[in-house]
């Protein structure tokens, strides 16, 4: 593979290496589907989860190149992305998912429902400081509370509990055989 894992792995890349390159076009192509399922009139829970998704691929996207290429359904793709950077991108992205958690589900785990949104939500403030300021964060307290109070409706809900065996949250059939998930793909 002429050294492309060795080169991640000692972080001696740049932009022009395929995994990065491939992650990012990846992400994009999600926020592009998400976006134009939009254009068809989707029931309301068909577009809580397509902007579910989208937001998941748009927080990747902020937490690994802290920028967001996007564009509204039915948008030219000829036109040039527009671009969100740091707390803008992160606040739509809150946005986003305040929006569409009514509508999820609350379950199962491998479609988007309310407790993956919930911490996505998490993730989103548990990291505000870094996206604020990449070079010198600093998280504010009212932040951190709100990660600790979505994180005990998660907890308090009684709908997880630690698997026996710790192999279950990977194998065939995991949201059967165990109760750790919260989202996760369907095997």
């Amino acid at each position: 593979d002429n050294g492309v894992w060795q080169q991640l792995h000692q972080h001696r890349c740049n932009g022009d290496h395929s995994m990065i390159t491939g992650c990012f076009n990846d992400l994009n192509v999600v926020i592009f589907a998400a976006t134009d399922i939009l254009r068809f009139s989707p029931t309301a829970q068909q577009e809580s989860i397509a902007r579910f998704y989208r937001a998941l691929a748009m927080y990747w996207l902020l937490d690994f190149f802290d920028q967001v290429p996007y564009r509204d359904p039915g948008e030219s793709t000829l036109l040039q992305a527009r671009v969100r950077k740091g707390l803008e991108a992160l606040d739509y992205i809150i946005g986003e998912i305040d929006d569409v958690m009514q509508n999820l589900p609350d379950g199962p785990a491998t479609l988007p429902n309310k407790d993956a949104a919930k911490v996505l939500l998490m993730k989103c403030y548990l990291n505000k400081g870094v996206y604020a300021n990449r070079h010198s964060p600093t998280f504010q307290a009212s932040d951190m509370n709100e990660v600790i109070r979505l994180a005990d409706e998660v907890i308090n809900s009684n709908r997880y509990s630690f698997s026996n065996n710790y192999f279950d949250n990977f194998a065939p059939g995991n949201t059967t055989i165990g109760k750790e998930n919260i989202f996760t793909q369907e095997n």
